[in-house]
């Protein structure tokens, strides 16, 4: 296979017979991701994609999650005039009597857009829904139909190659901010003079109460150290919250440890977790990782002690975005789901789609349901004050709701 990258050409394919395009494509299916480990990676490093579908990423999903979850992995290598052209990270599970093909990461991976070349992005986006129906099918046979979540309308300036899918709004929308220009530029486009007092007032009364040390935590073992601090925090929040803990699933714990060892050394780190220490004492943690010049944030939580007052989650929060203006970054992406703070700070709101394909009369009765289940819930999400009465009748929930409005976890 040639391994070459070539420039791209601006619309190559305009114009261009979908079935000519087609013919241009073929597909492979692989079981092990490192059987097209050099294929990924040209791409990563030449293509468009975000953090979630780096090579190393999924393959620490795939060896500590992914068994857990019953997901057999099925890795789709597209090659275009015989050159690699994109990676479709999928994982197939059983659905009743379904078997259904879906993004690989779960509720872990945020952003769902694949890994492409410009090129190919380019020519598939042109098949049109049957042919790029077909092109699935043949790459997943013995599947009964696929529903792919979260996929952004564009990333990077490129649009979704899968949005001839038949797709239905996700339930969530993803928020983030441009770091152009810096910090005080971040400010005065979000209006946020006021987040700025507010988090320096913070700082200097918790500053009363011990040192205040914050950034990037270098040494291995203080990563280890503020992940432990993670899942024993975020398990107490979201126990009051009546909310299960998706990080206490098997796997999930050991899965972020390896993206943090996996990152060493790394320019953009697929896991860097920031700290926020009064007193030498760990208060809140904010794990990221880093694409491209775009700041991904995954986890996050706090200490209810002392500090809580003070909102050491907000102060983080700023703290971080800051020293990722310093470090060059581009993009601040606070992830996927509402939360006021997320709104506060975005200059952009991401919507996404899920899309569904059936390959099987059984998987087309089946998705059919599946779509109304979620389509019932994209609106409930959608609708606000619904969504926050439904929240406050959890246990704790009307509590949380409260907290949320003070700090971020």
């Amino acid at each position: 296979m040639n391994m070459q990258a070539r420039p791209t050409e601006p619309g190559a394919f305009a114009g261009a017979e979908p079935d000519a395009i087609a013919r241009r494509l073929t597909v492979e299916r692989h079981a092990d991701a490192r059987a097209i480990e050099a294929e990924w990676r040209l791409l990563e490093a030449t293509g468009i994609g975000t953090v979630f579908q780096r090579f190393d990423w999924v393959d620490a999903y795939v060896r500590h999650v992914a068994p857990h979850e019953g997901l057999e992995p099925a890795f789709v290598l597209g090659c275009l005039d015989g050159r690699p052209a994109f990676v479709l990270p999928l994982g197939i599970a059983r659905q009743g009597s379904l078997r259904v093909a879906r993004w690989l990461g779960g509720s872990h991976s945020g952003y769902n857009f694949g890994l492409w070349s410009r090129e190919a992005a380019d020519a598939v986006a042109r098949l049109g829904r049957g042919a790029l129906e077909r092109m699935l099918k043949e790459a997943l046979p013995g599947v009964d139909g696929a529903v792919l979540v979260r996929m952004p309308h564009a990333h990077d300036g490129v649009a979704q190659p899968l949005a001839a899918l038949s797709t239905l709004p996700s339930a969530v929308q993803g928020y983030s901010v441009s770091l152009e220009g810096g910090m005080d530029a971040v400010i005065a486009r979000t209006n946020g003079g006021a987040r700025r007092r507010r988090a320096r007032s913070k700082e200097r009364k918790m500053a009363e109460i011990g040192a205040v040390a914050h950034g990037v935590i270098r040494d291995p073992a203080a990563v280890a150290e503020a992940l432990d601090f993670f899942a024993e925090q975020k398990a107490l929040r979201l126990a009051e919250q009546g909310l299960p803990n998706v990080f206490g699933a098997p796997g999930v714990m050991d899965f972020l440890n390896d993206l943090a060892v996996r990152s060493a050394g790394l320019r953009e780190p697929l896991l860097q977790v920031t700290q926020y220490r009064v007193g030498e004492r760990l208060r809140a943690v904010v794990g990221s990782g880093v694409h491209n010049g775009r700041v991904n944030v995954y986890i996050l939580t706090l200490a209810h002690d002392e500090t809580l007052p003070h909102s050491p989650g907000q102060v983080l929060m700023y703290r971080h975005v800051e020293e990722s203006c310093e470090a060059g970054q581009k993009v601040f992406d606070f992830g996927v789901g509402y939360e006021l703070y997320k709104e506060s700070w975005a200059d952009t709101v991401h919507q996404l789609v899920d899309g569904y394909v059936a390959f099987t009369p059984k998987g087309a009765l089946g998705l059919g349901a599946v779509r109304l289940g979620e389509r019932a819930k994209a609106l409930l999400r959608r609708n606000e004050k619904l969504w926050k009465a439904l929240k406050s009748l959890r246990p704790g929930g009307r509590a949380a709701a409260q907290e949320k409005d003070n700090d971020v976890d």
